[in-house]
């Protein structure tokens, strides 16, 4: 499913930015909670657009779907040493 976002808002998703597309899995239950609530009502903050759309606009999009993006949001584990280093 694709999404338009007409409003930024904050989720636990991550940051939806105005004007963007986004590609997000509407199979997930986590996904759907979020999008479901911001595509409700007139003035909504998404708005969910066709892949003929997509194409169509010939409209670049920022994928959120599979395993690359499990870990968005969550905080890496960084080697304190290799930081620390830096490139001598």
């Amino acid at each position: 499913m694709y999404v338009k976002v007409n409003s930024t808002r904050h989720t636990i998703l991550g940051t939806f930015r105005f004007g963007c597309v986004y590609k997000v899995d509407d199979k997930d239950a986590k996904t759907r909670k979020v999008t479901k609530s911001l595509m409700e009502g007139d003035d909504a903050p998404l708005k969910r657009l066709t892949a003929k759309q997509v194409q169509a606009q010939k409209t670049r999009y920022l994928d959120l779907t599979g395993p690359a993006n499990e870990g968005a949001g969550e905080t890496a584990d960084v080697d304190e040493e290799e930081s620390e280093e830096g490139g001598d």
